[in-house]
């Protein structure tokens, strides 16, 4: 699998890498008639391995499998692009990409007609897009041999075309799509507590915390000092989420307190990255605890003790079980 060593593609991927994210934004965003032709509800992942590994020219692609409606299945595959200048062959990669997908398709065991192929690029950059979206623009126009030339169309979605108001969706969605557009902005520090704000409508459960951790990370990690330094993004932060539910409220104190012990202004990643991680599994707990509560009544200190010392993976398989375990001893029992 290959490394994301970008942090915008390790933001994109694993944003909508998620299943539903990705079909609210590729229903939303795709022409109208490729949405009528596909069922949504049907989107989900295909395996890594279906792509080649060793086509590695996009490191964020996403392939996503989808049923139509009028029976089969079909692919919309993604690119991410996120470089200062734009991709002038895009076109060739993305034709190379289909026609190594059409073989492993075929190679694992399908016969019929090729599957339809929608490919959609995705693109943040600060420089103007003017490729084409066709690929027979790359190949030499001789009027005689057109028909011999395939088009190989391609969807754009450049989020710098879009205007704030155009880019909506379920909260995960929302703020991923406006930290995208004004991450390489100056105008990213105006428009953070706006950013920000949606968050404390996202849902305080595991899935709505992991993400809550992913987006603070990318700003942490992506936002040059020059638009947005430490100080001023734990300021946000704390300013804003302080004003969310109670798991909210407790991301915002840890970042107020990690900025006192730890002096986050010396370093974004590495002091606001701890102050995330410290925050989110304190709240981690105190929602699981408020579970247990809810269930078996207030929980004995051995519960405690393990709360208070748990990794967070571990908090997060305790609390899928919560609702289904009849006992406070089913929900910790060790498992193989």
């Amino acid at each position: 699998m290959t490394t994301l060593n970008s942090p915008h593609d390790r933001f994109f991927k694993a944003v909508f890498g998620r299943a539903e994210v990705a079909a609210e934004f590729l229903e939303r965003y795709l022409p109208a008639a490729a949405v009528q032709a596909l069922d949504w509800k049907t989107l989900r992942a295909a395996k890594d391995s279906f792509l080649d590994p060793e086509l590695v020219l996009h490191p964020a692609d996403l392939l996503y499998a989808v049923d139509l409606h009028g029976g089969g299945t079909s692919y919309v595959h993604v690119l991410f692009e996120h470089k200062s200048y734009v991709e002038s062959r895009i076109g060739l990669d993305l034709l190379r990409y289909r026609v190594r997908i059409w073989e492993q398709w075929l190679n694992a065991g399908n016969a019929g007609r090729l599957p339809v192929i929608v490919p959609v690029v995705v693109y943040h950059g600060t420089a103007t897009w003017g490729v084409s979206q066709q690929f027979a623009d790359e190949v030499v126009d001789a009027p005689g041999l057109r028909a011999y030339v395939p088009a190989c169309l391609y969807h754009l979605i450049d989020l710098s075309g879009y205007r704030d108001d155009e880019l909506q969706g379920a909260v995960m969605l929302h703020t991923a799509l406006l930290t995208l557009k004004y991450i390489f902005r100056d105008e990213l520090r105006d428009r953070l507590p706006e950013i920000l704000g949606l968050l404390r409508d996202l849902a305080q459960s595991s899935n709505g915390l992991d993400y809550v951790r992913t987006l603070l990370r990318y700003l942490a990690q992506a936002a040059s000092i020059d638009r947005l330094t430490g100080d001023e993004l734990r300021q946000a932060v704390t300013q804003t989420l302080s004003g969310g539910g109670e798991l909210m409220l407790t991301i915002a104190e840890q970042w107020e307190q990690q900025a006192m012990e730890k002096g986050i202004e010396k370093g974004m990643e590495k002091g606001i990255a701890k102050g995330i991680e410290k925050g989110i599994e304190k709240g981690e707990a105190r929602l699981l605890t408020q579970l247990l509560t809810w269930r078996f009544g207030p929980p004995p200190a051995w519960v405690e003790t393990k709360l208070a010392h748990a990794e967070p993976a571990l908090m997060e398989a305790w609390a899928k079980r919560v609702l289904d375990a009849q006992t406070l001893d089913a929900v910790f029992v060790e498992r193989g």
